[in-house]
C-alpha cells in the first residue's frame, strides 16, 4: 500500500504560511544594536584573554619540549572562543545544548580533521552555521570576525625545528653559533638548541616571523655558513 504524505505536505505548507518579512528581519536588526555587538565582543574578548592566561602559563611553558606543546596554547585559546559562543547560543536555546555537544563530539572523535587547533578551527565553523541557523546573526557574524583575527594572530609565527646533521665534533661549538646568528638576523625567535656532540648534530627550535619560508633560510645557510662548519639540513615544522 502507497503511503500517504498529504498530510506533511500540508503541515509544511501551514508552517510557511506563518512566516513573514518580519522573520525575515529577525536577527539581522541585532546587528544595528550598538550596545548588544559591544556586548558580544566584549565576551568573546574575554574568553581569549582568559584562555590566553590559562595557554600561557609559565609553568606549562617551561616544561614545553617538543613541538605539539609549544603550539599548544593556540589549541586552549581557540577552545575558549568557542566555547564563549557555545555558552551564548545555549544561554538563548537552552534546547541547543545537547545538540552542539553531540556536534563537537562527532567532529571530534568521529572525523579526521588533523591536528588538535584543526578540530577547533572545524568546531568553530559549526558553531558559526549553527548560530546562522538559529538566526543569532550577531553571534554568528562577531564570532567570525573574531576567529578570523584569533587565527591570523595565532599563525602569524609557527614553531619549527631543524636539526643540522653530519657536523664533525670539533666543528658542533661553531656551526651551531654560525646557524644560530643567521636565525637571529632573519628575525627568528629562538626557545631551544641542543648539541650532542656524540651524534655530531645541533638542533634549534625556533619561532619563525611571517613571511619568512624554509627556501629562504636554507638559501641564507647555504651562503652564510663556512663550508667547513655546514652540515644537512632536516626540517621538523607544524
Amino acid at each position: 500500500m502507497a503511503k500517504d504524505f498529504t498530510g506533511l505536505f500540508d503541515a509544511s505548507a501551514a508552517r510557511a504560511r506563518h512566516f513573514s518579512f518580519e522573520d525575515l528581519k529577525r536577527g539581522w536588526e541585532g546587528l544595528t544594536e550598538l550596545w548588544l555587538i559591544a556586548d558580544m565582543a566584549m565576551v568573546l574578548l574575554l574568553a581569549v584573554l582568559l584562555g590566553a592566561v590559562i595557554a600561557y602559563h609559565p609553568a606549562s611553558r617551561r616544561k614545553a619540549s617538543t613541538l605539539e606543546q609549544l603550539e599548544q596554547p593556540k589549541t586552549f585559546i581557540m577552545y575558549a572562543m568557542v566555547g564563549a559562543v557555545i555558552g551564548v547560543i545555549v544561554s538563548i536555546y537552552p534546547v541547543m545544548g545537547p545538540v552542539i555537544f553531540g556536534i563537537g563530539g562527532l567532529l571530534r572523535f568521529r572525523t579526521n580533521v588533523g591536528p588538535a587547533k584543526d578540530t577547533g578551527r572545524v568546531i568553530l565553523a559549526v558553531i558559526v552555521g549553527v548560530a546562522s541557523g538559529l538566526k543569532l546573526i550577531v553571534v554568528a557574524v562577531l564570532a567570525t570576525v573574531c576567529g578570523w583575527i584569533l587565527i591570523w594572530v595565532l599563525e602569524r609565527q609557527v614553531v619549527s625545528r631543524i636539526q643540522v646533521k653530519g657536523l664533525a665534533g670539533e666543528a658542533i661549538g661553531r656551526a651551531a653559533a654560525a646557524y644560530r646568528a643567521i636565525l637571529l638576523a632573519a628575525g627568528c625567535r629562538l626557545l631551544d638548541e641542543k648539541k650532542r656532540y656524540t651524534k655530531g648534530q645541533v638542533s634549534f627550535v625556533f619561532c619563525a616571523p611571517a613571511g619568512l619560508d624554509r627556501d629562504t633560510l636554507e638559501q641564507r645557510f647555504f651562503e652564510s655558513v663556512p663550508g667547513d662548519v655546514r652540515g644537512f639540513v632536516e626540517w621538523d615544522g607544524t
